[in-house]
């Protein structure tokens, strides 16, 4: 084979536009021991692809065994009965039901917190008027 048409085959096999005749040329030329000093770059790689194209699967395979299939009646039946447990858990829990005496303490709890808020705001506005006071007093004259 001419060393030309063999890079020629090697350019359009880089650019994927060789034949499957064309492929089978370059595996046996590159299978070959002695190969071109220009084109000894690409040996290993069609010496990988030819084995790979060697290899063959082993194992007893049996494509009418079927594997087991998940027990999905199984888990849709536990996963619908945790379901209704949560959710008659969920309904029979009541809340704890409070006496006039603890409701009228929530209440009156929370109304101290208001008052304590306003206080609080009203302390502020004191503690400026102190100051305020102690600044006009050194101004001022005391006779």
């Amino acid at each position: 084979m001419e060393l030309e048409q063999v890079h020629k085959y090697v350019e359009r096999y880089l650019e994927s536009d060789t034949t499957l005749e064309e492929e089978q040329v370059l595996y046996a030329y590159f299978s070959q021991s002695s190969v071109d000093e220009t084109l000894a770059h690409y040996k290993p790689y069609f010496a990988a692809i030819a084995q790979q194209r060697e290899q063959r699967f082993t194992r007893n395979f049996d494509p009418s065994k079927k594997s087991k299939p998940l027990p999905l009646k199984r888990i849709s039946a536990v996963a619908a009965a945790a379901i209704a447990g949560v959710f008659i858990l969920h309904q029979t829990t009541k809340p704890p039901t409070l006496t006039t005496e603890e409701i009228a303490f929530q209440e009156f709890k929370t109304n101290m917190y208001l008052v304590a808020e306003q206080l609080n705001k009203g302390k502020q506005g004191v503690a400026y008027i102190e100051t305020f006071n102690q600044t006009t007093n050194k101004y001022l004259k005391k006779d």
